[in-house]
């Protein structure tokens, strides 16, 4: 299937425009790029859907330069949502017709919702909550209503590879210039751990985000590669695939090793493609060797010129102080379970939380405290009633979904949230033999499974929209399942 260049001029539009607001910082001219961006996704919500995937990846670095260009996700999101209702306005019952995992994710929306009123928290950051958890959502609520073709899907993995290589070479610029080129002052300013300071943040902002979003856009981009005929794309998709993997293993994410481990694993199991698993093996490999290495190499070698320039000594001088000890990125896996990083991590990090979580859980079994109240997005924003009462004396975020899960809404709301996750692994399994790409689709789910043990997924936009975006693809009612409702 050949790509028709013309069809992407719309996002050269939103390119242009988008740079017009990083240039003139100007309110009123976010606003209403923001606005405009909106009544073309209401229009045209298939190009609207592409815009999404270029957006999210880059929202932190667009709202740091331009604040006001905050909103632009959600109102595109809405306003594809509007379109939806609008088109199916003569088939107003197919509007509420659920799939039983989005009936369940309905309700444990509404027993944090409730629990939340219980215990005090204030509407607004409800509100907050309930929008950090549906917004993306919607999307396959929207997607599986959209006439959704071939070239679409094939249009979106364009789209998809596109910013992959856009966040991947902005990246490698910020490694190898020790994060001084092609990022924001006030990020450029960041003071950033011993331990962080080596791993790649880029336009996504946090290491562990970038990780997830690298993640995905490696899986897509093998589907692309199964997709095309002419070799000499195949060959240029798998550079592209060497690029993304040594990227990736620059962000150091432990979480996202573990969770692409166990994704493989399931991939394999369900496919015994060994070709495939190859294929993954080799651009590790050569990513590695060809982006990893060098990359880190590179950034040693201008670190010492800065510190020469800063420090006016010149290479080569005998200096009998010795060198501080630094923390290399290189034994982050090693230190993980170490006696020093347990113990920190008792004190103030993730065993902490998850310590903190199950008491509040002790004392709240049956729907927890609520929405805003445990280590979410809301309680950084807004804080949360009753972490002075449990000796947590900063907005922390739990890093870990199903602790913030047990915490906020108890047994209940954990039985209605496994019956989310295991009802969409069910519908894809139902489904694996009438579509090719069902199979990396639970392979991908599975690792969310691990990639909930070390963040919020299901908060993270990076993830939760191209997640549903694919999944409202795959179940879509104008391609096989439902003809009719």
């Amino acid at each position: 299937m050949k790509v028709n260049i013309k069809e992407f001029s719309f996002l050269l539009a939103a390119f242009l425009l988008t740079a017009l607001c990083l240039i003139w910082t100007n309110n009123i001219l976010g606003l209403t790029v923001t606005a405009l961006f909106a009544a073309y996704a209401f229009f045209r919500p298939k190009n609207g859907l592409l815009l999404l995937i270029m957006y999210f990846p880059i929202r932190a670095f667009l709202i740091e330069v331009n604040p006001a260009l905050k909103g632009i996700g959600d109102l595109i999101i809405i306003a594809i949502f509007l379109k939806v209702v609008f088109m199916n306005r003569k088939k107003f019952k197919s509007l509420f017709h659920f799939d039983f995992f989005e009936i369940s994710f309905i309700i444990f929306c509404l027993i944090g919702a409730i629990s939340a009123i219980i215990t005090g928290v204030s509407p607004v950051a409800i509100v907050f909550q309930l929008r950090a958890f549906i917004i993306a959502f919607l999307l396959y609520y929207i997607v599986k209503r959209l006439d959704i073709k071939k070239e679409d899907i094939y249009k979106f993995l364009w789209v998809v590879v596109l910013t992959a290589i856009i966040i991947c070479i902005q990246g490698l610029v910020e490694k190898i210039s020790i994060r001084t080129v092609l990022l924001p002052e006030a990020w450029e300013q960041k003071r950033i751990s011993p331990t962080n300071k080596d791993r790649i943040y880029g336009l996504i902002g946090n290491p562990n985000v970038l990780a997830v979003f690298l993640s995905i856009s490696f899986l897509l981009t093998m589907i692309l590669r199964s997709m095309v005929e002419l070799k000499k794309i195949k060959h240029i998709l798998f550079i592209i695939l060497v690029l993304i993997a040594g990227t990736l293993e620059l962000t150091y994410s432990r979480g996202t090793f573990l969770a692409i481990t166990v994704g493989v694993i399931a991939y394999f199991i369900l496919t015994r493609n060994i070709k495939k698993i190859s294929l993954i093996a080799m651009t590790i490999i050569l990513g590695t060797i060809c982006i990893f290495y060098p990359a880190n190499y590179l950034a040693d070698s201008y670190s010492k010129k800065l510190e020469e320039a800063n420090t006016g000594e010149l290479q080569g001088e005998d200096d009998e102080t010795p060198e501080p000890k630094e923390d290399k990125p290189n034994d982050r896996i090693a230190e993980s379970f170490d006696e020093d990083t347990l113990s920190l991590s008792k004190k103030s990090g993730r065993l902490f939380v998850i310590d903190k979580g199950f008491q509040v859980f002790k004392d709240n079994p049956l729907i927890g405290t609520g929405f805003a109240t445990f280590g979410d997005s809301a309680t950084k924003s807004f804080s949360s009633p009753i972490y002075e009462e449990y000796g947590i004396s900063r907005n922390i975020y739990s890093d870990n979904q199903y602790i913030q899960i047990i915490a906020q809404t108890g047994v209940t709301g954990v039985l209605i949230f496994a019956s989310f996750l295991l009802s969409m692994l069910w519908m894809l399994w139902k489904f694996r033999k009438e579509n090719k790409f069902t199979i990396p689709l639970i392979a991908l789910l599975l690792a969310t499974f691990v990639w909930g043990l070390f963040y919020n997924i299901w908060e993270n936009k990076t993830f939760t929209v191209y997640y549903f975006i694919l999944l409202g693809y795959l179940f879509n009612y104008n391609s096989y399942r439902r003809k009719s409702l």
